[in-house]
């Protein structure tokens, strides 16, 4: 008679997962909040009912997700934190660098999320947040004055950012700031890489006139006027970058742009 064929048991669901999976469950539905301490590892070990190499297994899933922080020492253990959006858009960013994403890509998903935040705040008109961006305009007229690369750069970036943080919709303002390392990055190394351009220095300029102007259409209300100077602006202003830089290359997450001698 042939041997008959071993029966490989059916292997069990991964204990440390399905711990995870719960105690993650409770942390974004809010029954554990920001700050709240986990139970000591020995009450969680009862609680589950395994042993403690898989409930740590768990604790260390949960911990590279960013919703717990765990600590060592007598009054140490886990305790649950607020999800650190940096560490997802980190890895975004690596994520598009290693598919070989250019700058051209970025600016293009660029004219496809910033411009709806113009016309949300257009159409709520909050005094803060229109003052907010009075005082970005100031200061970046102070350092194109001053030629000061860096502060240009930063001021650009900012201008943009506080329209998506102030849209009131929370979907569009995750959505921007997945991506807003990436363009503060680029937005800086273009600044320093070209400043010695024909034509940068006009640009600075224009970009700031724009920065005025969809202000002007905020203030006034004009909310479908605002998008669709918004999107015009970003989409003028990446033609003019564009055309005197690196297009095609692929973006670089992983070096901070730096001023240096020889930028061209």
């Amino acid at each position: 008679m042939g041997k008959a064929a071993k029966v490989r048991p059916a292997r069990p669901p991964k204990e440390a997962a399905r711990i995870a999976t719960l105690l993650r469950r409770e942390i974004v539905t809010g029954a554990l909040r920001t700050g709240d301490k986990l139970l000591p590892e020995r009450e969680l070990v009862e609680q589950f009912n395994v042993s403690r190499p898989t409930l740590r297994e768990a604790m260390r899933l949960l911990e590279s997700e960013s919703l717990i922080k765990i600590s060592r020492g007598q009054h140490g253990g886990a305790r649950v934190q607020s999800l650190d959006i940096r560490v997802t858009a980190r890895q975004l960013g690596m994520f598009l660098q290693m598919e070989g994403t250019t700058l051209a890509d970025v600016y293009q998903a660029r004219s496809f999320i910033e411009p709806p935040a113009a016309g949300l705040i257009a159409q709520n008109r909050p005094l803060a947040v229109i003052e907010r961006l009075h005082d970005l305009i100031k200061a970046a007229k102070q350092a194109y004055e001053n030629e000061e690369l860096h502060a240009i750069a930063q001021g650009a970036y900012t201008f943009s950012e506080t329209l998506t943080d102030n849209a009131g919709n929370k979907t569009l303002s995750l959505m921007a700031k997945l991506l807003q390392d990436i363009v503060r990055r680029q937005t800086t190394d273009v600044t320093l890489r070209t400043h010695t351009h024909e034509g940068v220095r006009k640009m600075q300029w224009l970009s700031l006139r724009g920065r005025e102007k969809v202000v002007e259409l905020i203030e006034a209300g004009e909310v479908e006027e605002a998008e669709k100077f918004w999107r015009l602006h970003l989409t003028s202003t990446a033609k003019v970058v564009l055309s005197s830089y690196r297009a095609q290359m692929p973006i670089d997450v992983l070096q901070e742009p730096e001023a240096s001698e020889g930028l061209a």
